[in-house]
């Protein structure tokens, strides 16, 4: 990051082989959507080039850069450009076979596909700061400390923001059962 500060571009390409994996989930976490999610990694890699000499020496990149790629998939997300639903059709055939090979069944598969959709649904209806806090503790497993060390927040605020989104999950797949 520093060579990019400096305005070297051939530092760019190692910085996204370290960093567009994570980048990408945290993304795809808040757009639900795998060309939304490739488009917002490349538009936070294009923010952090630009804006290079903004970041501080002081820190760690990889917070740097997931705070812009979590700002970005929020203002992507209000701008409406929510992901559009699919539907995995129903294997063709004999039924009896898929069903000996361990496979899930068809009504399973759509059962669970719904599920997940309601799940998203939920996660998508949290506020801001709750989503960030929720998607950076369960999808990416970070600690609160790192948490709060990447929004800029204190670890009390997490803390409650982590339960305020687990208890307004939990209220709207409240009859939800497998």
């Amino acid at each position: 990051m520093r060579r990019l500060a400096l305005g070297e571009q051939e530092a760019l390409a190692p910085l996204m082989e370290r960093h567009s994996q994570r980048i990408y989930r945290i993304a795809l976490s808040y757009l639900r959507d795998a060309d939304e999610a490739l488009d917002a990694v490349q538009e936070t890699f294009v923010k952090a080039y630009r804006h290079a000499a903004r970041w501080n020496a002081a820190c760690d990149v990889g917070p740097w850069l997931t705070r812009i790629a979590i700002n970005h998939s929020i203002d992507r997300y209000r701008r409406g450009r929510r992901r559009s639903a699919t539907f995995q059709p129903l294997v063709e055939g004999d039924h009896d076979r898929t069903l000996t090979t361990g496979e899930p069944s068809p009504e399973r598969r759509i059962l669970n596909a719904e599920m997940a959709g309601r799940l998203d649904a939920a996660i998508s209806d949290l506020p801001a700061r709750q989503r960030a806090v929720f998607v950076l503790r369960h999808h990416e497993g970070m600690t609160l400390e790192e948490i709060a060390r990447m929004l800029d927040m204190r670890l009390g605020t997490v803390k409650s923001s982590l339960h305020r989104a687990i208890h307004g999950l939990r209220q709207r797949l409240e009859g939800v059962r497998e």
